[in-house]
């Protein structure tokens, strides 16, 4: 192995034998493979460039759980169904963050961006009203703090103050439609990639795609019913 002459000017890569152009590229391919590795070990997918942490999509799926056992009970997902509801939980959240990247996106190419705080205060008031719990109550029963809640809610009035104003345009009779014709469109040219697949045994579907599919499969919902009741709580 050649050593380090000292002189100035001397390259040791470039003068060392063992270090051809071929090496080279190959010594660059891997420290694209393993800087692509920890990008995505750290994300759980992206639309359109923009990232989905696996950080904020467990923390997600932990309050969602968290809903269902205050619910329904704590043994729902435990045993055998118990681990194919958790795949089913997971495989629809992931859809549902993909759907709301997106939405969010065209919200903001729209000059919608941010809610009002008073509209926040209004809507966080009006649950505590419904579910008769307290700012505590809230904080425990999602295992997060009162900021997670608002800002999911501010999330929920800039999506839906956009889709009224900007897709709908004051459509009522067809909102569903015109809705679901736009939407169709909009995720088809989306770059969306997911890292992960849920299947849970032959009947759920995985909400996984690769980069450019323009979509994936849609999840199988954990239980209508259960979901319905458990997402009214809040």
């Amino acid at each position: 192995m050649a050593k380090y002459s000292g002189r100035r000017g001397k390259s040791f890569l470039r003068d060392d034998p063992f270090f051809s152009e071929g090496s080279a590229s190959l010594l660059i391919l891997a420290i694209g493979f393993f800087v692509t590795r920890i990008s995505q070990s750290q994300a759980i997918g992206k639309v359109n460039g923009e990232v989905i942490t696996r950080e904020e999509f467990f923390k997600r799926v932990e309050q969602t759980k968290r809903l269902y056992e205050n619910r329904y009970g704590e043994n729902l997902f435990q045993g055998e169904e118990g681990k194919q509801h958790l795949i089913r939980l997971k495989a629809q959240i992931l859809d549902e963050m993909v759907t709301e990247k997106i939405l969010l996106q065209e919200a903001k190419n729209a000059g919608y961006t941010s809610a009002p705080p008073e509209e926040i205060e209004k809507e966080l008031e009006a649950i505590r009203k419904k579910s008769g719990l307290s700012t505590a109550d809230l904080e425990k029963m999602i295992g997060g703090k009162i900021q997670d809640v608002k800002a999911e809610l501010g999330k929920e009035w800039v999506i839906s103050e956009f889709v009224e104003k900007a897709v709908l345009k004051g459509e009522e009779r067809n909102a569903d439609f015109v809705f679901g014709q736009w939407f169709a469109k909009i995720r088809a040219a989306a770059r969306i990639e997911t890292y992960e697949k849920f299947e849970s045994g032959s009947t759920a579907k995985a909400a996984c795609c690769t980069s450019g599919c323009g979509g994936g499969g849609e999840a199988q919902s954990l239980d209508p019913k259960i979901e319905q009741d458990a997402r009214a709580r809040v």
